[in-house]
C-alpha cells in the first residue's frame, strides 16, 4: 500500500520530531537525531506470520513494509533507493537459537519451531531495488508463489535484510525480518473441543480444551487425538467430497478405529464431529466435537 504526502507544508511540525517519534519502544531515543533512517517494522528477533490460502495457482500478497524516518521535511523532496535481499543466514541463526531455547527444560511447554528456508525457485519478490519517490515515506514489497507447491511436512521461513539505503542509515535492530510462511486451507485454525474420553479401566473423563488444527493439504489437517497431544498422540482429519471425515493415526498413535458412527465436518457450524478409538486390544474411545473459534 502506497502512502503519499500531498502537502509537505502541513506536516513540517510533525516531521521535525519524526526521527524520535518513530523510534520503537526500548530503542535509543538519541539514535535518530541528525540522521535519516530506513527500517523494517517487522524486524526484530521474533518471526512474523505470513498466511495464504491453500489454493492452486500463483498468489501475490504484500508482506514487507519499508519505512524511512527523516529529520526534516526537506528530505521528502528527494528520492531514496533501498536494496534488500533474501537472507537465509537469518533462518540459520534463528534455528541455532531455537535449539538452545528448546533444550532448556524450563521451556518445555513453549518450544520454538525450526524452519526450512523457502526455496528461491518457489517464489518471486516484486523487487529487491526499492525506490521511494518524492513525498513517499513507506513502500511495500510483495511476494508471489503457489501455496500448493510447498511441502506440507516442512515449516518454511523467508528472511529479508536491507543491503543498502543510499545515504540513509539502517535503524539498529530493524534492518532484517524473518517471516514464517503458512499455507492455510479453510479448516485451519483454533478449535474448541468438547466431548468424552473413555478409558477401558479408568472410565470416562471430559474433554474441554482448545486445539490447534493445522493444514496438511488442501483438504486435510492434523491435530491432537482426544486430550493426548502432549503425549505425542495426534491424528489426521481428511474431509472428503461429501464432508465425511477420515481419521488417520499420526505421531505415536498406534491405530484408529472409526467404525462407531459417521465422522463428518459440518460447514454450517465449521465443526468436526468425531467418534473413534485407538488401541485395538483395549480400546480408548473418544467422542468429541471440534468447533472453530
Amino acid at each position: 500500500m502506497k502512502k503519499y504526502i500531498k502537502s509537505i507544508k502541513a506536516l513540517v511540525l510533525g516531521l521535525v520530531v519524526l526521527a524520535t517519534a518513530c523510534v520503537p519502544e526500548g530503542k535509543d531515543m538519541i539514535e535518530g537525531m541528525g540522521s535519516n533512517f530506513v527500517r523494517l517494522p517487522a524486524g526484530g528477533e521474533e518471526t512474523t506470520l505470513l498466511g495464504v490460502d491453500l489454493v492452486a495457482g500463483d498468489k501475490t500478497t504484500e508482506f514487507l513494509e519499508i519505512i524511512r524516518d527523516v529529520n526534516s521535511s526537506s528530505q521528502l523532496n528527494s528520492e531514496v533507493n533501498v536494496t534488500i535481499k533474501a537472507d537465509d543466514a537469518l533462518i540459520t541463526k534463528y534455528n541455532a537459537d531455537a535449539k538452545v531455547y528448546n533444550a532448556n527444560p524450563d521451556n518445555a511447554k513453549t518450544q520454538k519451531p525450526l524452519f526450512d528456508a523457502l526455496p528461491a525457485s518457489l517464489y518471486k519478490l516484486s523487487g529487491t531495488d526499492i525506490k521511494m519517490g518524492v513525498g513517499e515515506f513507506s513502500k511495500n514489497v510483495a511476494i508471489t508463489f503457489d501455496p500448493t507447491k510447498l511441502d506440507p511436512t516442512k515449516k518454511y521461513a523467508l528472511g529479508v535484510s536491507v543491503v543498502s539505503a543510499g545515504n540513509y542509515k539502517v535503524r539498529s535492530g530493524l534492518g532484517s525480518a524473518l517471516f514464517q510462511i503458512i499455507a492455510k486451507n479453510k479448516y485451519h485454525g483454533k478449535y474448541k473441543a468438547v466431548g468424552v474420553f473413555t478409558h477401558p479401566t479408568a472410565g470416562p473423563r471430559d474433554i474441554d480444551r482448545m486445539k490447534d488444527v493445522v493444514t496438511l493439504t488442501a483438504n486435510s489437517v492434523t491435530t491432537e487425538l482426544g486430550d493426548l497431544g502432549a503425549s505425542g498422540y495426534t491424528m489426521t482429519l481428511t474431509v472428503n467430497a461429501d464432508n465425511s471425515v477420515t481419521v488417520s493415526p499420526t505421531g505415536v498413535t498406534p491405530n484408529i478405529n472409526q467404525s462407531y458412527s459417521k465422522n463428518y465436518y459440518d460447514p454450517a457450524t465449521k465443526s468436526f464431529h468425531l467418534h473413534y478409538s485407538y488401541n485395538a486390544t483395549a480400546p480408548r474411545i473418544v467422542q468429541e466435537v471440534l468447533t472453530l473459534k
